[in-house]
């Protein structure tokens, strides 16, 4: 399974169009979109453009803290996917600025191995009880390209 993973689009969707058509040039088919907050509205307007090239892809996001319109969108996300289950959050609840202790705890006690987040803006990936990944700020050109195989995962932080 083969998986995109965003962040922090902050309303850059020309800009979040020119870089997923960048990905896909290097890619084959993604199954699965995932938006780690703050561009929710970005996401749900991506969608058709999205659908166009991947048209039965998944695609699942979170709410950040400045997506203050996006009331029907979730804090957070358990999400079964390749064999195994992915805790998704923008991270400013759990303090990620400062620590990832708490976001990684809590994605654990869900039973996920792999968490995603945003919010800091620096793409990232970090092994602790579960495998923790920012993918960057979309905004400034970075994404993850996340592949779930039986459960195991392996990643790319992608710059454009």
């Amino acid at each position: 399974m083969r998986i995109i993973v965003l962040s922090d689009t902050h309303g850059e969707e020309t800009t979040v169009r020119w870089l997923l058509e960048q990905a896909w040039k290097t890619l084959g088919p993604v199954d699965t979109y995932l938006h780690c907050g703050d561009g929710a509205g970005d996401f749900a307007r991506l969608e058709n453009f999205i659908r166009a090239r991947d048209e039965h892809a998944l695609l699942y996001g979170v709410r950040g803290n400045c997506d203050f319109c996006a009331h029907d969108v979730p804090d957070m996300r358990v999400v079964p996917l390749g064999g195994t289950s992915v805790f998704m959050t923008h991270g400013h609840l759990y303090r990620v600025k400062s620590t990832y202790t708490d976001l990684d705890e809590a994605a654990y006690e869900r039973g996920c191995t792999v968490t995603l987040f945003g919010h800091t803006h620096s793409p990232c990936v970090e092994t602790r009880r579960t495998l923790m990944i920012n993918p960057g700020s979309a905004a400034d050109g970075h994404l993850a390209l996340l592949e779930l195989n039986e459960g195991r995962p392996r990643v790319n932080l992608l710059s454009y």
